[in-house]
């Protein structure tokens, strides 16, 4: 009976806790480090879409490999250009808040063209 007890004030208070953790704000670490998992995320889902985009590419000749040639410099452009960095909290926040959107933009863009050009035919 003393055990059976002793676990329900410990699943309790499991319990109230992470209730009580819901509506505490995170911590400026933990925003960053989420912030970065994210941009992570988008760079492997960037890495993929380009991949495709480079096969095309290369089956493709003339004024058509354009497009892709230009998201591609932008691709590298961006992951060339990132760089997390800066002297406190806020800085380093509002840098990784505007590089995730950058990035989704970005992967959104070239996964745009990458289904354009799957509908295409191939050139002669």
């Amino acid at each position: 009976m003393q055990l059976q007890r002793m676990g329900w004030v410990i699943g309790l208070a499991l319990v109230v806790g992470s209730i009580i953790a819901t509506f505490l704000p995170e911590s400026e670490d933990s925003v960053e480090e989420r912030l970065f998992a994210e941009i992570t995320y988008q760079m492997s889902e960037m890495k993929l879409v380009t991949d495709v985009l480079v096969v095309e590419l290369n089956r493709l000749q003339g004024t058509e490999r354009q497009p892709i040639e230009r998201a591609l410099q932008r691709a590298g452009d961006w992951l060339v250009g990132f760089r997390p960095e800066g002297v406190d909290h806020a800085t380093r926040k509002a840098y990784l808040i505007q590089q995730r959107d950058a990035a989704t933009d970005l992967v959104s863009d070239l996964q745009g063209l990458r289904q354009q050009l799957q509908g295409s035919p191939p050139a002669q």
